[in-house]
């Protein structure tokens, strides 16, 4: 079966952790090659496009969500998903750069509070994409569900028991969960931030397209 991604090398650092990802022969390399796609992504986890974005086009990833590298639509889901854990830290961190000997070629960075968190939230971003990109008329990915699921690895692996979330939203509220703002030192090009405004994003990104 076709694939969309291929993970070349994990690399941990002190503070991060990198990924060398390359996007597979005959696949976009651009969400402007694939829209629906991309929207697909979006619905999946709308608080995306709120997220803090150091760039031209704008403040937030929504101003270039429908134009960037699918790497770059990775980062954003991984951090997402990171993020809605509860187990990331207060800010959540990312940066994609492109390797120059390869156009296909991308390293992804990342904040890393926990390894088996970095690499869990990566591989199931891969999962998502991979379906909104190749896979788009089989059942949509169960984000939140994921989340819980990656959450309970974690902490399994930290010698703690899963033990329900107070501050874990109820399932109706969630997509409309505003975490408080946060700073960091240095250059970040991503944070976990969201906003509840996700149709206006959805026009801004999108322009008005269809729902899957």
């Amino acid at each position: 079966m076709a694939e969309l991604f291929n993970i070349m090398k994990i690399t941990v650092g002190p503070k991060k952790l990198t990924a060398r990802i390359l996007v597979n022969p005959g696949m976009p390399t651009r969400t402007s090659e694939d829209i629906e796609a991309t929207a697909r992504v979006y619905y999946l986890a709308p608080a995306i496009a709120q997220h803090a974005c150091l760039g031209d086009a704008g403040e937030h990833f929504q101003d270039c969500m429908g134009d960037t590298e699918i790497v770059h639509l990775l980062e954003h889901l991984t951090v997402e998903i990171m993020s809605q854990t509860g187990l990331a830290g207060d800010v959540v961190s990312g940066r994609t750069l492109p390797v120059p000997a390869d156009d296909r070629l991308f390293d992804l960075e990342l904040s890393c509070p926990d390894d088996a968190l970095t690499v869990g939230a990566i591989s199931s971003a891969v999962f998502m994409m991979q379906w909104a990109f190749l896979n788009g008329d089989q059942p949509a990915p169960d984000f939140n569900g994921t989340v819980e699921a990656l959450r309970h690895l974690a902490l399994s692996l930290r010698g703690e028991a899963p033990a329900a979330r107070e501050d874990a939203p109820d399932e109706a509220d969630r997509e409309d969960d505003v975490p408080g703002d946060v700073e960091a030192d240095g250059p970040i090009d991503t944070e976990g931030a969201a906003v509840p405004e996700h149709e206006a994003a959805e026009d801004a990104v999108f322009g008005g397209a269809a729902e899957e």
